[in-house]
Parts: C-alpha cells; sequence; structure tokens
C-alpha cells in the first residue's frame, strides 16, 4: 500500500510568538508525499486568530468558541482529517518537522501503522529535570499495561509526534474522552494498544527525534506535578477501566 497524503494536525493557543515560524517549516519541508495542514485554535486570547487568516485559503482553519484544553482540540484537529496518515505538530519550535521524512518509509516501505517519536534517544538539552524524569516514569507505567497488552513499549508516551494510519487514529479520536491538557497522550496510546486489525495488534516503531524544550517564560504550558498527576491517573483510567 502507498500512502499519498499526510495530514499535520496542529493544536495552537496563545502561540503568536512562534506559530508563523514552524507554519513556515511545515509548508517547506520537502515530503513526498501531500501535505494537509489542519490548524485548529482552542480559543486562544493573543493574536493567534488574527494571524490565522493568512492562512486559511490554503489550510483548514478550525476554531473553538472556548477553551477545550489540548486533547479535545487534538481529537477535533484528527476527526477533520482526511490524510492516509495523520501527525501531531505543536505550535511551538520545540519539535523539528524534519524528523518526518524518517517516519515515512516505515509506512510507505515497511508497512507500519503507527510511529512514536522518541525524545530520549538523542542528546537533547534537558531544561526542568522534573519534567524528564516525570516523562520517564509515566512511559514506564504506561509500557507496564501495554507490552502486556500487546507488547508495545513506549519510551517516551508523552511525545507529540505521534504519526498513524489515518483510518486508525480517526476511529481511535472518536472514542477520546480526555479533557485535560496532556491526557490524550495516554489514551491514544492505551487504545492503540488495545485495537487490532483482523485480530493482529498493530505494528508499532520509535524512532528517536530531536527536540529543544522551552522555558515558562518562553511560553511552556505543560506544569510538571498537577498534569504528570492527572497523566498518571488518565494511564489507569484508560488501561484498566474503560
Amino acid at each position: 500500500m502507498r500512502y499519498k497524503k499526510l495530514s499535520i494536525v496542529v493544536p495552537i493557543y496563545n502561540e503568536e510568538k512562534t506559530l508563523e515560524q514552524i507554519l513556515e517549516k511545515i509548508e517547506t519541508l520537502p515530503l513526498n508525499i501531500e501535505k494537509e495542514i489542519i490548524l485548529v485554535n482552542d480559543a486562544s486570547t493573543d493574536n493567534t486568530a488574527q494571524i490565522l487568516q493568512k492562512y486559511a485559503e490554503k489550510n483548514t482553519v478550525l476554531h473553538n468558541e472556548k477553551n477545550l484544553g489540548k486533547s479535545q482540540t487534538v481529537k477535533k484537529g484528527i476527526l477533520h482529517s482526511s490524510g492516509d496518515l495523520v501527525v501531531v505538530q505543536d505550535a511551538d519550535l520545540e519539535y523539528n518537522p524534519q524528523n518526518w521524512q524518517e517516519f515515512l518509509p516505515y509506512f510507505q516501505e515497511h508497512q507500519f501503522d503507527l510511529v512514536y517519536g522518541n525524545r530520549f534517544g538523542k542528546n537533547n538539552k534537558v531544561i526542568y529535570w522534573q519534567n524528564w524524569f516525570g516523562n520517564r516514569f509515566l512511559s514506564i507505567v504506561s509500557s507496564f499495561f501495554t507490552y502486556i497488552r500487546s507488547r508495545m513499549v513506549t519510551t517516551d508516551m508523552e511525545v507529540c509526534y505521534k504519526m498513524a494510519r489515518g483510518d486508525i487514529f480517526r476511529e481511535i479520536a472518536q472514542t477520546i474522552e480526555s479533557k485535560s491538557n496532556f491526557g490524550f497522550e495516554p489514551e491514544v496510546t492505551a487504545k492503540f494498544s488495545k485495537y487490532r486489525i483482523q485480530g493482529k495488534k498493530l505494528k508499532f516503531k520509535q524512532i528517536a527525534i530531536d527536540y529543544t524544550p522551552r522555558s515558562v517564560a518562553e511560553g511552556k504550558h505543560m506544569k510538571a506535578f498537577s498534569d504528570g498527576f492527572k497523566a498518571l491517573w488518565e494511564i489507569f483510567k484508560f488501561n484498566l477501566w474503560r
């Protein structure tokens, strides 16, 4: 099977400082596949909505009437996608879209169903060690359940870069319940591990990616402890009770 279109879902909340830069990187990135860019504004209070007007002609631009949180914003974008493949891209500059060039061959040539990025696979900079340890811990707990279920180990469960077959991603997105900012990751990981194609688990791969973390002063939204505890609860919730 040859995939022809990649849908790129970009959830956005108050990212006026970096939005145009990341969209420039996405639009100019040479890929041997058609790109569909879906921009979802989660009721930003800065100039995000005004900036997006410039991109509405060539791309899909969606606006939440009220702030729904990242999980539901990503869900909305995925459900509006039409690509054979779907990937999520944050609206800051922490992630490098050039890494997708390494993802695509695993779908096109090796017929994988799901590829996760792994920020821990390279010697990337660390700003907040509590975030680093928290992400590692959450990934271990999540992998305890997903390995038992389908031999799926995610070294970096909370990573933004999750690329999957569009039909599978859209089917799972319909069931996403989490309303927290970072609950999408543990929920969708649990559901990927439960998904079966004619009784077979998804063919899964992890790839080391580049990561340039930003500080809170630069606009980082994640709060290590409060968001971490919510994510831990959702790991148990969606692996054991959903």
